[in-house]
């Protein structure tokens, strides 16, 4: 048998002739594998050349002991190798079970300097595994371990905002054999996340970075406790393009950002060469009117001219939002994203009406939605409907929902009539 190959065999209990009577059915020998009569100059050496064997044989071999020789403590130069699977799983005072990999298994190697000149030897005490050996080793939680030098990569990586999909590719790329998942990476990155934070709690520590770059912010507190119910923060250099180009500001929520389940609130403007620029961001403790009020406050106390405010903002449909701008910006006027209207119109269609009508009847909603004047929009509703007159529950969606309450938000012959500078997403990727 060569390197790299496993004697599978089962042992019967009758087997008693054999010695080997106490051995489970399953019985995986590794012999050929690991026995050497190669001599290795250090330590180091013997635990580079069990890594490469084990890793050919998928086989999870662990420094269970490495003795230095000291006078003192009477010790001597060894390193013991087990099975991850060895040794038996302790349990908890509590008495609650929880699940282990420990199976007792037997496997063991041993490395000690050689008698008769310099170097280390490798002897095999028992090459016999009770449980199987898995097919990879990707994912495994020993063999995907990060290495002293693959942390260090990932931390440099991470200083640059390397996503960690990236940060993975870069240590496959440097290590064909890597075996690290991405669950590796990114609890390194909230190792490098804890020591760069230090004491202070998230909230604390976005306050510091927040103070740190001279950002302009505000923030308040629930009742009189120390818990933070909103902040609000805004760049220098985002303050002076607000009021370089307040004409058109589009608004969205992102969600699942923080541990907290606070949304992230985002104010994007636009400039005269059509670039998009964050303007202002804010956690917000609920989406309630008087929360996004407090926002919009905020966002108008960046306004050099107190009269200045934007012509229009583009939201999606969130009441509660709609209804703070009416109340805190009431000379704006509020666009809604098309991008998702004609989504949720997508959605609906697939729902009420058969396959082989729902591209025509996409393609009338989208001729109502470009409708250049009032006239076209009335004829090409008229054509929906008549298209749709099997489909009551589809047609009935689109005018009450959308067309009947906010046709002057988002289709063309109302919103043409407003200077929103050709925006009618609040998709970034879109604008």
């Amino acid at each position: 048998m060569t390197s790299g190959t496993h004697k599978a065999m089962n042992r019967k209990s009758s087997s008693k002739s054999s010695g080997m009577e106490n051995l489970p059915q399953i019985c995986v020998d590794t012999t050929d594998a690991f026995i050497t009569t190669e001599i290795f100059c250090t330590r180091e050496e013997v635990i580079r050349w069990i890594k490469d064997v084990r890793i050919d044989n998928k086989v999870t071999v662990i420094i269970s002991r490495s003795d230095t020789e000291t006078e003192k403590r009477g010790r001597s130069n060894k390193l013991i190798f087990d099975c991850d699977k060895g040794g038996k799983h302790k349990s908890t005072d509590s008495g609650t079970q929880s699940a282990s990999k420990k199976c007792g298994c037997s496997f063991k190697i041993r490395s000690t300097p050689a008698k008769y000149g310099s170097g280390w030897k490798i002897d095999v005490k028992c090459e016999l595994h009770n449980h199987g050996l898995p097919d990879r080793l990707e994912g495994h939680s020993f063999i995907g371990r990060l290495t002293t030098d693959e942390k260090q990569h990932v931390a440099d990586l991470t200083k640059r905002h390397v996503p960690p999909r990236h940060i993975l590719l870069s240590l496959q790329d440097r290590d064909p054999e890597n075996v690290t998942r991405i669950t590796q990476v990114y609890k390194h990155k909230s190792v490098i996340q804890k020591e760069i934070r230090g004491p202070r709690s998230e909230i604390q520590h976005l306050f510091k970075l927040i103070e740190d770059a001279c950002y302009v912010y505000w923030s308040r507190k629930k009742d009189d406790s120390e818990v933070v119910r909103e902040i609000f923060w805004a760049h220098p250099d985002s303050v002076k393009l607000l009021n370089i180009f307040p004409t058109v500001l589009v608004m969205d929520n992102t969600y699942k950002t923080n541990k907290y389940r606070q949304p992230l609130f985002e104010i994007v403007g636009m400039t005269s060469t059509e670039l998009t620029f964050a303007v202002a961001f804010a956690y917000m403790e609920s989406e309630q009117i008087e929360n996004f009020c407090w926002v919009l406050e905020k966002l108008k106390e960046l306004f050099v001219k107190k009269d200045m405010c934007p012509q229009v903002i583009l939201t999606d449909i969130d009441l509660a939002l709609m209804k703070a701008i009416e109340i805190v910006f009431p000379r704006s006027i509020n666009l809604l994203c098309r991008f998702h209207i004609n989504k949720n119109v997508g959605v609906k269609c697939k729902q009420h009406v058969v396959n082989d009508l729902q591209k025509t009847i996409d393609t009338l909603w989208m001729k109502v939605v470009w409708a250049s004047d009032e006239v076209e929009y009335g004829q090409r509703l008229h054509q929906l409907e008549q298209t749709c007159v099997d489909y009551s529950g589809f047609i009935n969606y689109v005018k009450d929902t959308w067309l009947t309450p906010h046709r002057h938000r988002f289709v063309g012959a109302w919103i043409s009539r407003v200077l929103h500078l050709g925006n009618t997403t609040t998709n970034r990727h879109v604008l």
